[in-house]
């Protein structure tokens, strides 16, 4: 191409088809079109293929200055027509005039304004052109073209469509480093040209013709000729100038001059022909394939992140438009970010169920509060006139002997006993309710509790003159753990059901077993009565609350409903069920088995003949001791409670002292000691609390540390922890117990004041003088009668029951070494004060458990070690200690029981606690307390690392050191 002639600049238009290409298919289709031609430049003409760079330029500038929208107003299209107009120019200039030439002169270079002009009619007219094109044409002759559809309003006002096609950061990251990659190489190819010279020179070492060597002295000429050398070899060798032409050549040194210039020149256009085209298919699939799909994922958690709480799900929502189909890590990023965005919805979600749950909770709690306040108060308001009721009509049945009076009571009581039991089917409904039914395991003797079953029931089925059966599987483990409470609970209401319902025929209690495994077995219960059956429709209501079959029909029969709901839920704690069968008009059929701990696999043996025995030796109220010398207030508003605290405790010799208000009972206290105090919760003006906490600050206070004990009808869950976090040391539930009274004074009164009663003096008399047996009255199945040199008679005489013979027997046994040591050392050092305390405590424990002679002797050396008696303290205490120590053999069958390990091994955390506990009970002279806490850990392994302290701990606990067990504890 020539650019002038004749002094005439003449206007060029070979770039108008690029200039169209790029403007409206933009760098893709344009650079496909532009390897195309550059490819055909290669084969056809490759000598001139660098000229190709100027198709490049103007391509590239047009199709990057319309996909970014410089057409859109006349100012942007004229900066897009002048900046390439300025860059093709130049690379113009570099392809037509420098690299040809070989002239770099600034007079040359200054001539850069003659290819503008040249140029500037296309570039321009075609910019306007496309201006025009894309503003005032129809957009559906826009779409037709790649780059027309980002003119279109449709493109311009939907931003998804605008982030599909936008560039991402990524893409333009790598198109920069490739285009980078391509110039860095080119420099480098100029100065490794430096390098590979004298490589270059050697193999273009050539047998030169005359025109050849003129040629090459002539680098304007048309070119040279070369033969390679070998053929060299074949022509005339001989030939001067040729020879003359290769020592020239050989001598040729490389010089940065023109010519290397215009050959580095070159080496960067044909570079850029081949490197911008890369650039923008990579681009292109680095934006396709990398940078937008990273691109969308960043911009959606972009917004994710900084969407508020309650517009983040929403938001959410949008993670499943994302599809990235690349089949690489990156699919692997937008799968993952799908699962995390799911998750943390579901998370949310859960969130604001919880939140939801919360508030219902909390709604739910105060509801339960309520119930639980409301159902304290009628509690209180209903049991306190049951007590006195039921306390009144256990005088009449104590003291009356008219045959017509005591039926009338019998019926009061039983009418009583069956009010009091629907409370406490009330009470103990909204204790589970309120999830606060425990279980609580305890070993318990299998045989007692069907007993009190039986009891239970047993007078109610003899009134409707129904028969009640039992059988017992004679091989049941008679020692267990479980929650015998509980059981007792689910079968006695079912019992009492079956009698409710049943008017004529039988009732019948079924105990048997399974083996569950070494340790454990099935226990089931099954209740089977001829009663009047349940129709199958109304097998659901059975189980609702508050809710009666044929209530038509049964509204003669008392109860709630509620029996059998409770029962249910206390099975469900249990991890069992209650299986009902039944026939209408025939019978009902109730079973459920309850997995248990077996304590000892002894046998509970024929039941039937032990209760017999039980009924002929049962016999009518006693008191189980007096204490005449003993006086206890007790606090209550109502006057009636109080004659019947009164008439309970008449055969006890107590006195009874009592006050109606708090005011009254702070003014009794100042005056005088009680021995303990009972205080009623609910008063006016000042309450049971309130009157604790008055006596615990009152000067002149004469009962400080004298046991108080919450006299109360507040019953509800909870309710004994309220008491005990308030300072009280127990609590009694009313309407009171006789019984349950009797055994809480014995605990809390002085010892040295209770006088303790044989089960029936002119009973016992009586079989003193009719028996010669040793042991009578102590249970065939008592370890007791294999235990030789105790007076039986005289133990259960001081000890009042088998019961408590049995716990201070054993209690004897764990004591022996220690005092058998201590009262050997305290003679051989001849300390008579700690002798004699030691031999009379011996003297006392051994008349407890009918070791008499014993007694004697220890009485005795008690006597020498008053009077200082040296020589006959010498002479008698080896042969008390010798009788002494016997007695460790001799009460070996009350180390009987189960074994070690078949008890279940108590948790280290809770054996801690329960020496913790025991700590701050003996740093208050709780010793009473304390014995319980030992009696709760004897029922369980002790863990091999605490094994010692404990049975130190026993061993103290035993010997009453209090200051021994604080040191230890």
């Amino acid at each position: 191409m020539r650019i002038e002639a004749g002094g005439t600049v003449y206007f060029t238009f070979f770039l108008l088809p690029f200039l169209l290409m790029g403007g409206l298919y933009g760098y893709l289709l344009s650079m496909i079109a532009f390897a195309i031609s550059f490819g055909c430049a290669l084969v056809f003409e490759t000598s001139k293929a660098y000229i190709m760079s100027v198709y490049l330029v103007a391509t590239l500038c047009f199709s990057l200055f319309s996909q970014y929208h410089f057409f859109k107003t006349r100012i942007k299209t004229l900066i897009a027509a002048a900046a390439t107009l300025f860059m093709t120019s130049i690379i113009e200039m570099c392809c037509f005039m420098l690299v040809i030439k070989n002239d770099y002169r600034i007079a040359v270079i200054a001539n850069i304004g003659v290819y503008m002009v040249r140029e500037v009619i296309l570039i321009f007219g075609t910019a306007f052109l496309l201006y025009l094109y894309f503003q005032k044409t129809p957009d559906r002759f826009k779409v037709v073209f790649p780059l027309g559809i980002a003119y279109t309003k449709a493109f311009l006002d939907d931003s998804d469509i605008q982030k599909q096609i936008r560039k991402t950061r990524i893409s333009v990251k790598i198109t920069i480093m490739i285009i980078s990659l391509e110039v860095i190489l080119g420099i480098a190819v100029s100065v490794f040209i430096i390098a590979l010279f004298p490589d270059i020179k050697h193999m273009m070492m050539m047998r030169f013709d005359t025109v050849g060597i003129e040629n090459a002295a002539n680098p304007e000429g048309p070119g040279m000729i070369a033969k390679p050398v070998e053929e060299e070899a074949t022509e005339s060798s001989g030939d001067t100038k040729q020879q003359e032409f290769v020592k020239q050549f050989e001598k040729m040194e490389y010089r940065m001059d023109a010519y290397a210039l215009s050959f580095d020149i070159k080496m960067m256009l044909l570079l850029l022909c081949v490197g911008v085209p890369l650039a923008a298919f990579t681009n292109f699939n680095t934006k396709v394939f990398i940078g937008g799909p990273l691109g969308v994922m960043a911009d959606f958690m972009n917004e994710y992140a900084n969407a508020d709480d309650e517009s983040k799900l929403e938001v959410g929502r949008k993670v499943d438009s994302i599809v990235v189909n690349t089949r690489d890590e990156i699919a692997i990023v937008s799968e993952a970010m799908k699962a995390t965005v799911h998750a943390v919805e579901d998370y949310i979600g859960r969130i604001n169920e919880k939140q939801e749950m919360e508030k219902e909770l909390e709604v739910a709690k105060r509801s339960s509060e309520a119930k639980s306040s409301f159902l304290s108060n009628m509690s209180h308001e209903i049991r306190t006139p049951i007590n006195a009721v039921l306390g009144m009509n256990e005088m009449i049945l104590r003291e009356s002997t008219d045959p017509q009076i005591l039926e009338y009571a019998a019926n009061v009581k039983s009418a009583g006993n069956s009010l009091l039991g629907i409370v406490n089917d009330i009470l103990d409904f909204s204790k589970i309710e309120a999830g606060k039914m425990d279980i609580l395991p305890v070993q318990y003797h299998l045989g007692s509790t069907i007993n009190d079953l039986i009891n239970l029931v047993a007078a109610k089925a003899a009134d409707k003159g129904l028969e009640l059966e039992t059988n017992i599987d004679e091989t049941i483990p008679v020692q267990l753990i479980g929650d015998e409470v509980r059981i007792k609970q689910c079968v006695t209401n079912i019992l009492t059901n079956a009698v409710k319902y049943t008017e004529k025929g039988t009732v019948t209690l079924n105990v048997t077993y399974r083996r569950a495994d070494d340790d454990h077995i099935m226990l089931g219960f099954r209740v089977v009565d001829t009663g009047i059956g349940i129709k199958e429709e109304d097998l659901e209501k059975l189980f609702s609350p508050f809710e009666r079959i044929e209530e038509i029909r049964n509204r003669t029969i008392e109860g709630t409903g509620l029996g059998m709901s409770i029962v249910k839920k206390l099975l469900a704690l249990m991890d069992t069920k209650l299986v009902v069968k039944s026939v209408y008009g025939e019978g009902s059929d109730f079973s459920f088995e309850v997995k248990q701990q077996v304590v000892s696999w002894e046998e509970i043996g024929n039941f039937k003949e032990r209760y017999k025995e039980f009924l002929q030796t049962a016999e009518k109220y006693h008191e189980t001791f007096r204490a005449p010398e003993a006086e206890i207030l007790v606090v209550d508003d109502t006057v009636m409670n109080l004659t019947v605290i009164k008439g309970l405790l008449k055969t006890t010799k107590i006195k009874v002292d009592t006050a109606e208000s708090g005011k009254e009972t702070l003014e009794k206290v100042t005056k005088k000691r009680y021995d303990a105090i009972f205080i009623d919760h609910r008063m006016p003006e000042m309450d049971g609390i309130e009157t604790l906490e008055a006596m615990k600050t009152l000067e002149g206070n004469l009962c400080k540390g004298v046991p108080t004990i919450a006299l109360t009808a507040n019953a509800v869950s909870g309710a004994r922890e309220i008491y005990m976090e308030a300072g009280f040391d127990d609590y009694l539930s009313k309407p009171v117990n006789g019984l349950l009274l009797e055994d809480m004074l014995r605990k809390y009164l002085p010892e040295e004041k209770v006088q303790v009663v044989e089960e029936s003096e002119a009973g016992a008399e009586s079989a003193e003088n009719s028996s010669d047996d040793p042991a009578a009255g102590i249970p065939e199945d008592s370890y007791l009668r294999n235990i030789e040199g105790v007076d039986f008679r005289e133990a259960l005489k001081n000890c009042g029951s088998i019961e408590v013979l049995e716990n201070v027997v054993k209690e004897y046994l764990t004591t022996i070494d220690s005092k058998a040591d201590a009262i050997e050392k305290y003679a051989a050092d001849k300390d008579f004060r700690n002798f004699t305390v030691f031999v009379h405590a011996l003297k006392s424990s051994s008349r407890l458990i009918g070791a008499m002679e014993l007694s004697k002797m220890a009485g005795h050396l008690e006597d020498c070690g008053n009077a200082e008696d040296e020589a006959e303290i010498k002479e008698k205490t080896p042969e008390l200690l010798s009788l002494f120590r016997s007695y460790k053999e001799k009460l070996a069958a009350a180390d009987q029981g189960p074994s070690e390990e078949e008890l279940p091994e108590i948790p280290a955390d809770q054996l801690l606690s329960a020496f913790r506990d025991m700590k701050e009970l003996l740093d208050a002279y709780d010793f009473d307390t304390a014995d319980g806490i030992m009696e709760m850990l004897s029922r369980y392994r002790i863990p091999a690392e605490y094994k010692e302290k404990y049975l130190k701990v026993k061993e103290l606990i035993s010997a009453v050191d209090r200051d021994g067990l604080l040191e230890i504890l």
